[in-house]
């Protein structure tokens, strides 16, 4: 299945070659966001990515003749971003691998597809919570600091005491992406005949040979701009505080006109709430359909979100 080369399915590459059919696109929908996201590879080449952004515009007037105007210099911020390593690497006793039905090879293939499904949805879980997810992994969207108090541009407040967020993004290689080190290279070794001793008993030396698979990549998120990602917070469940279209509005009208986002990420509780807002308006008076998207932007819905958020105040970052 061919793959759009902006996105991390299209940079993904296998070190393995006889591996390479093994379903990467497919796994990545265990991983909805990561799926629907941009990915660009790390600027220099190995697990470093830089970037500049705008931060000053450059300053044009009108100006009468023979007047002289002093139009202001455009500003630029270098932004780093440093990939973190994610091991989905695995050891499995050679004793059931020569026991499974297609022996060696067919087994580890089917304990690697598992592993990969584990690494991208590790992956979309540190994109969504960041450091609160895992400390060793990189910054998350809650730790942009466009979106983390409900004093910045990019929040709308549903009133409610923490619970849950739910996120707008623009995601495009300008703007909110992946970034996949070494060129997007997922490393995997793996070698049918070579063994490795798993000690279960130190004072005893008690263990058993296993086949180990070493699997892990590089990866980081880069924020783009502050008009990549909008957030709506405090919506705790109760009454007044539910998701509704409004809400979704409200952060919309957020974005700039000609950069709106092209993503709304929610779990299952948020799409319920959504669709519960909504009136029912066909003939035989069915309840309104679970939404696919609201004012034309697609809604995904995750299972990776953090549920149970701090409070956002005006003053207090979570």
């Amino acid at each position: 299945m061919a793959e759009a080369t902006n996105t991390l399915a299209g940079l993904v590459q296998m070190n393995d070659l006889n591996l390479a059919d093994i379903m990467v696109s497919d796994l990545l929908q265990d991983a909805p966001v990561v799926a629907a996201m941009a990915a660009v590879p790390a600027s220099q080449g190995g697990t470093v990515h830089k970037y500049l952004k705008d931060t000053v515009a450059s300053g044009a007037a009108f100006r009468a003749v023979n007047t002289g105007l002093a139009n202001a210099a455009p500003q630029e911020e270098l932004v780093t971003v440093t990939c973190k390593y994610l091991d989905g690497s695995f050891h499995r006793d050679v004793a059931i691998a020569d026991g499974f039905n297609g022996g060696r090879a067919a087994y580890m293939e089917r304990e690697t597809r598992k592993a990969l499904r584990a690494l991208f949805a590790g992956l979309e879980k540190q994109i969504l919570q960041g450091t609160g997810a895992d400390a060793n992994g990189f910054d998350g969207t809650p730790q942009n600091s466009f979106v983390d108090y409900v004093g910045d541009d990019m929040i709308v407040d549903a009133g409610g005491s923490g619970g849950r967020s739910v996120w707008l993004a623009r995601t495009t290689v300008d703007d909110l992406a992946i970034v996949a080190g070494n060129d997007g290279s997922i490393k995997f070794d793996y070698d049918p005949e070579q063994l490795v001793r798993i000690i279960t008993n130190v004072s005893t030396g008690a263990g058993y040979s296993a086949l180990l698979a070493t699997l892990g990549a590089w990866f980081g998120l880069q924020f783009g701009s502050r008009y990549s990602l909008g957030r709506i917070v405090n919506l705790d469940g109760t009454s007044d505080d539910l998701l509704t279209d409004d809400l979704i509005s409200d952060a919309i009208s957020k974005f700039p006109a000609s950069r709106q986002p092209n993503a709304i990420i929610m779990d299952r509780t948020s799409l319920k709430e959504l669709q519960q807002s909504r009136t029912a308006t066909t003939p035989t008076g069915a309840p309104a359909p679970f939404p696919s998207e609201s004012f034309g932007i697609p809604i995904i819905v995750t299972d990776h979100l953090n549920t149970s958020e701090s409070a956002f105040t005006t003053s207090t970052t979570t």
